[in-house]
């Protein structure tokens, strides 16, 4: 059996042409699967996408057909053509989503064997060879008992499930609870121990039926317009619906796919995190009920896998949504009328590793012309290379982006004021604590107000980094080129951490450079500033939420729901506080240290942090009630704070877009990103100067320009020294490189290689 990679249909050369059929069969072989030559002599009716029994070294294995050859390699021997054994699955592919997957495998130069890999659900090969359909498993059901009136009334947690049980009394799966009501296990416990619940164990789906769905709600103006022209856009087009923050975007997704539903098509609804998941299933549940699949990484591989099946199985008679992340945007289906990525500026969107880096709005863009779906970009910040694309300034071959605007929140409110507080001046007044006067004064009155608030910043964890007091040393992490960052528990105790490679260590009694004790914590991160408040003004109920404390499949849900139910006044967390998060509550939106995110070293910085604070301060004022933001920064004359307080994004676009014209840069450019990575650091230092002799006499006939080798940013992370090669080319061109086996043979096999086209991180 010989691997045979494929780069098209025609016959590649070398092949016996003496009658013989070869088909190609992808086999879950190594790290990436491998495609091997298989023969049919019993004549079985096979297509590309077809799921078939092959023996592989002297076991049964489950491939995937993905071509047909008319004839043989040359050095493959005839009589030595192994046999496909059985067809397992008919059309378990479809042609035209293997297609998409063989566009992307060019587009990201990437092989075909990782691109398909990427696009299947982890085990969904060994699943099937395993051949174990996966029955119904045994789950706990949870039903409310008659309440005791002499019992002590239970904690407001375990009231509020109580409350929402009374709304469903036959009950409701415990997992239901624990992923999508925001309970936590603890909560269930202190109901069964006060005999208020009962736990069953059945057989059954993993949600309970709804009893009715939610109607449409009713649309302004402008939604109605924006509704329209969704539905009224040819197969295969691309819109923009540029809303602002609060303007009802989630509303018109919904109406747009109830519609495709109707016409017998599916709608694939993703979003770029984890953490935003929550809310959107729950709105999508209530309006579409059982239809609904979602597929993201927080489930296990089991429910991927079915979730993956069910997508298989939908047609014009049982069209679904399915509300996902990036890599839901692969899923099999066959009849598509909708794509929605909502964020559509978000830098989650593009896999940075592994490979293939490939973005998913490209992918959805490619999908949407395949398939003939629509695809909608929802953002209240879109990203400059969208809003050019509306503009039709970037020359794609594919049909131009459609604008469409919602400029005013359904609430009436109008966007929050932002006051700018210069720490400079606080300093200048000997105000050397993390929060200014104004915001402390703002959080003092907030519970009178009866009011909420949101507070960014921008690291997660005790303090940015440790220091010695008597000669600067940092503690840096021992397998990478950053600083360790400070972590507090609940018991005081101090830990340190990589935020690269996750390694933990003790604080050091002794610094290693000098011997002092010295040891002084600087910069500020959500466990400080958490620690700050708590101080200075009592009484204010705290939540935090970043990383460490959204761990586990309902962390993310499980704080919102405590926020939204009012048991905290404040939400000091990171950037995943400032995305998609509806709040009626929230009155204030502050963000500290905005210094860490207006001055990256990177082109895009500009354009990410004001996104991001024009996000934040779209979480105030959502309700009823006027918000305000506060934002603390040593830089108020910064030309991102000036355009924040101006609240017209779009004349930062414009902007921008003179300045990335006039340099040529990004994207009226092209740039393609290499990046070396070996345990050896000469051995990675020499192969990233031999890679550049190799590609650069290719890429200056193709008027590319070759930058580097030089050392990555973090030049060590996990042990393993980073280099990167960056090119630069006209737009729309593609990259001159040659095939990714012929590089990586050129580098041995001691460092590994990543080819990120198109990179967001420069």
């Amino acid at each position: 059996m010989t691997a045979q990679p494929i780069h098209s249909k025609k016959l590649p050369p070398g092949l016996q042409g003496d009658g013989l059929i070869c088909w190609q069969v992808w086999v879950e072989a190594g790290r990436e699967g491998r495609i091997f030559s298989y023969g049919n002599p019993e004549n079985l009716p096979l297509a590309p996408g077809d799921l078939v029994r092959v023996p592989l070294r002297g076991r049964r294995q489950i491939g995937l057909v993905v071509e047909q050859l008319d004839g043989l390699p040359a050095e493959l021997d005839p009589g030595k053509l192994l046999p496909i054994e059985a067809v397992h699955q008919r059309a378990a592919v479809d042609p035209l989503w293997q297609g998409l997957l063989q566009q992307v495998a060019v587009d990201c130069h990437s092989s075909l064997f990782r691109t398909l890999k990427t696009a299947l659900p982890p085990g969904w090969l060994g699943q099937l060879r395993a051949a174990a359909p996966l029955r119904p498993r045994q789950r706990q059901w949870v039903e409310p008992l008659a309440e005791d009136v002499a019992l002590d009334p239970p904690p407001p947690r375990q009231r509020q499930l109580l409350e929402r049980l009374r709304l469903q009394p036959e009950g409701a799966w415990l997992q239901e609870i624990l992923t999508e009501w925001g309970f936590s296990r603890s909560v269930v416990q202190g109901l069964l121990e006060r005999s208020l619940l009962r736990l069953q164990s059945r057989s059954g789906p993993q949600r309970s039926s709804p009893k009715g769905l939610e109607p449409p709600r009713r649309l302004n103006a402008a939604q109605g317009q924006a509704l329209e022209a969704i539905d009224s856009a040819p197969p295969g087009a691309s819109l923009l619906l540029w809303g602002i923050t609060g303007s009802g975007k989630t509303e018109v997704y919904l109406q747009a796919a109830a519609a495709c539903l109707v016409e017998g098509a599916s709608t694939l609804m993703l979003t770029p995190e984890i953490g935003l998941i929550p809310q959107l299933l729950d709105r999508c549940r209530a309006r579409f009920g059982e239809r609904v699949i979602a597929y993201h990484s927080g489930l296990g591989e089991p429910e991927r896998i079915v979730a993956w099946r069910r997508c298989l199985a939908a047609d014009r008679q049982a069209p679904v949504v399915v509300v996902g992340t990036r890599s839901a945007i692969f899923l099999p289906l066959a009849v598509l009328g909708l794509i929605v990525l909502d964020e559509e500026h978000d830098s989650s969107w593009k896999q940075e590793s592994p490979m293939p880096c490939y973005h998913a709005r490209t992918v959805a863009q490619r999908r949407a012309w395949l398939s003939g779906a629509r695809l909608l970009l929802g953002s209240a910040t879109p990203s400059l290379e969208s809003w050019l694309a509306c503009r039709q300034e970037l020359g794609q071959p594919v049909p131009p982006t459609t604008l469409v605007r919602l400029p005013e929140r359904i609430s009436g409110q109008r966007d929050a004021p932002v006051l700018v507080v210069d720490m400079r001046l606080e300093l200048a007044e000997r105000n050397r604590r993390l929060i200014s006067r104004a915001l402390r004064g703002r959080l003092d009155r907030l519970r009178d107000q009866d009011g909420q608030a949101v507070v960014l910043v921008p690291r997660r964890g005790y303090s940015s980094f440790l220091s010695c007091r008597s000669c600067g040393d940092v503690v840096q992490c021992p397998h990478c080129d950053v600083a360790l960052t400070v972590h507090r528990h609940r018991d005081g105790h101090q830990s340190l951490r990589c935020h690269w490679c996750g390694h933990r260590q003790e604080p050091s009694l002794r610094c290693g450079s000098c011997g002092s004790t010295a040891f002084k914590p600087f910069g500020a991160g959500t466990q400080r500033v958490i620690e700050q408040l708590e101080k200075e003004l009592e009484g204010l109920r705290l939540l935090r939420f970043d990383r460490d404390t959204t761990r586990g499949r309902d962390g993310h849900r499980r704080l919102l729901a405590q926020f939204a139910a009012g048991e905290a006044d404040v939400l000091v967390g990171t950037q995943m506080l400032t995305k998609g998060i509806d709040l009626p509550r929230v009155t204030l939106a502050a963000v500290l240290a905005a210094d860490g995110l207006l001055h990256r070293p990177d082109l895009r910085s500009g354009e990410q942090c004001l996104q991001l604070l024009l996000q934040l301060a779209g979480r105030a004022g959502r309700g009823e009630r006027p918000g305000e933001v506060i934002v603390q920064t040593y830089s108020p004359d910064h030309p991102v704070i000036r355009h924040l307080i101006d609240g017209r994004y779009d004349r930062y676009l414009e902007s921008e877009r003179l300045v990335r014209q006039q340099a040529g840069l990004v994207p009226f450019s092209r740039a393609c990103l290499l990046r070396l990575a070996g345990a050896s650091a000469t051995a990675t230092a020499t192969a990233a100067a031999a890679l550049a002799e190799r590609i650069r006499c290719p890429l200056q006939e193709a008027g590319w320009l070759l930058v580097g080798p030089a050392p990555a940013p973090v030049a060590r992370v996990a042990g393993r020294h980073r280099w990167q090669l960056l090119l630069h080319g006209p737009a729309g061109s593609p990259l001159p490189l040659p095939p990714e086996a012929e590089l990586r043979a050129a580098l041995g096999g001691q460092v590994s290689l990543s080819i990120d086209p198109d990179p967001l991180a420069l």
